[in-house]
């Protein structure tokens, strides 16, 4: 599996568990424009951030029924998936078992989608690690059999001007051999940067892993430290065409939601997002 680059991103998680309804106006407010609400044939919820070639995932949990999706509920709120994507999940499976790793069977699942009046399926196939294998949070591989119901211009273009997801960022206290067991799921080539952090590169993103005190270090105040895993996903970053545009949006949520808190900088604006234990980083 490995190459000199990654594999493609398909998407990011953030679990928001019971909290919807606000996860949805913040990130509204914030600019981005979401997907109807999606019901899951396992027992979740979700809105998407759709983006050129991938999307971030907001998922939480129903409050109107007992069939509740468990590794949702027992997972912690924050930034809590990793996906790459994958044209056969079946493959990908078979590839990671004869390579000794620990997976599941692949599993199906899907959510209606409502488009012009009439209800259409969209389906999923994935292929997932053990519980426990990437101690920061849940890591697998989505195949789309109707990419179409996902990537849909409708839902690509936000206020905000964000365009794809530029850099995902592992906080453990060994950044080195963190990485290198993401490699096992991503590929690639392990390269240190220039602030001492180590990358994995994919054409249009990067997995970034860095220290505890790195991690401080780089964002202050506007940390999200999860002590309850041994190395935890600390910041998503997105790619914006105006940040000047993310700034106009982020004025207008502090006005409704003053628990919001960011940090400007020359090549980037940092927005801590406490109720649901997320730092995204807004890069020109």
């Amino acid at each position: 599996m490995k190459t000199n680059l990654a594999l493609a991103l398909d998407h990011t998680v953030i679990n928001v568990h019971f909290e919807m309804d606000r996860a949805q106006a913040i990130f509204e407010s914030l600019g981005f424009s979401l997907t109807p609400r999606g019901r899951h044939s396992l027992g979740s919820i979700n809105h998407l951030i759709v983006l050129e070639d991938d999307y971030v995932e907001i998922v939480g949990l129903p409050t109107d029924t007992d069939k509740l999706r468990q590794e949702v509920l027992n997972s912690p709120i924050g930034i809590d998936g990793l996906v790459f994507q994958t044209n056969n999940a079946d493959q990908t499976y078979q590839a990671l078992t004869q390579a000794g790793l620990a997976v599941q069977p692949v599993q199906a699942f899907s959510r209606p989608v409502e488009l012009d009046g009439a209800t259409y399926a969209a389906s999923f196939r994935t292929t997932r690690f053990e519980a426990g294998t990437y101690s920061a949070g849940r890591v697998y591989f989505c195949q789309h059999l109707t990419p179409e119901l996902v990537w849909r211009k409708e839902w690509q273009s936000h206020a905000n001007k964000t365009i794809r997801t530029a850099a995902f960022l592992i906080v453990a206290s060994d950044p080195a051999a963190e990485a290198k067991k993401y490699l096992l799921a991503s590929g690639g080539i392990l390269k240190k940067g220039t602030r001492g952090e180590w990358r994995i590169h994919a054409k249009k993103y990067s997995l970034v892993f860095v220290t505890h005190a790195q991690y401080k270090q780089c964002y202050g105040q506007l940390v999200q430290e999860n002590t309850a895993r041994e190395s935890f996903f600390g910041a998503i970053a997105l790619r914006t065409k105006n940040l000047s545009a993310v700034k106009q949006r982020l004025v207008l949520t502090q006005q409704r939601f003053p628990e919001v808190v960011w940090r400007e900088q020359p090549d980037r604006i940092s927005v801590s997002i406490p109720d649901f234990n997320t730092l995204i980083d807004f890069i020109k």
